[in-house]
């Protein structure tokens, strides 16, 4: 069924989740859902839709679109403030662990589809010949942007923290004096490692460290109004363990 001028998505495309938090949320706090003019057709378009779905002329996107909503993965939500025209702390409020829980396999389906659509070489027919294909580059690599981002587990709780002035440095330190001598153990433990067994075995435990903190990140980003202090101090622990991670990937005997 052809999408009509304005739906945001094709239903059996995408695929979304909505936690009970977002339900909560959602009953107390009325959103809004941000549109644009078509300048080809004048059809009022949803965002974050672009090319539009009644004439298929690409349009532009606002540049603070989170990277949840380019992907499909949340709808964006109008800001009530005059100095900034969408509200990306409660358009993540509305999806599970303000945004931290991905479905890595509908993030996948969706980037597929968006690079798809906005194809430069799609474009290179049009009436406006170098115009549609500049933009279409543009938008295309901020989905592939916004892909990188929300894949990776870390980089994910970096961006979000961003969005709240929070997010980590390479330089910055574990607070946890106990922790940091586990990673150190650790790290020297892979360091006088004299066969592959013992590489292979610190690197599974190692594992389990990483997904231990990226559980724990998710519930720290999962509060009605999440525990930023907890998730920045999580996601430095990560950043240590994944470093671990990838020397033991790197260490072969």
């Amino acid at each position: 069924m052809t999408p009509r001028a304005g739906d945001l998505r094709p239903r059996s495309k995408v695929v979304t989740r909505t936690s009970a938090t977002s339900r909560r949320n959602n009953s107390t706090y009325t959103t809004s859902k941000p549109s644009q003019k078509c300048p080809s057709c004048s059809a009022a378009v949803l965002l974050p839709q672009s090319p539009c779905p009644n004439c298929s002329a690409l349009l532009p996107l606002p540049s603070n679109l989170s990277h949840h909503s380019i992907l499909f993965l949340s709808n964006p939500v109008a800001s009530s403030s005059a100095s900034a025209s969408l509200d990306i702390s409660q358009e993540l409020a509305n999806t599970p662990a303000n945004g931290y829980d991905i479905d890595k396999a509908a993030l996948k389906k969706n980037w597929l589809l968006r690079q798809r659509d906005l194809h430069p070489d799609k474009y290179q027919a049009k009436d406006d010949g170098e115009k549609s294909v500049s933009l279409a580059r543009e938008l295309s690599g901020r989905v592939n942007e916004a892909y990188n981002v929300l894949k990776d587990d870390l980089k994910r709780a970096d961006y979000i923290l961003s969005l709240h002035s929070r997010e980590t440095e390479e330089t910055d330190k574990i607070d946890d004096p106990m922790m940091l001598a586990e990673i150190l153990e650790a790290r020297e433990e892979l360091e006088e490692a004299s066969s592959q067994d013992e590489v292979d075995r610190i690197r599974a435990d190692n594992h389990e460290k990483v997904v231990e903190t990226t559980s724990r990140l998710s519930q720290a980003f999962a509060q009605n109004s999440p525990d930023l202090h907890e998730a920045k101090n999580l996601a430095i622990q990560l950043r240590y363990w994944r470093g671990l991670e990838d020397a033991a990937k790197d260490k072969v005997i």
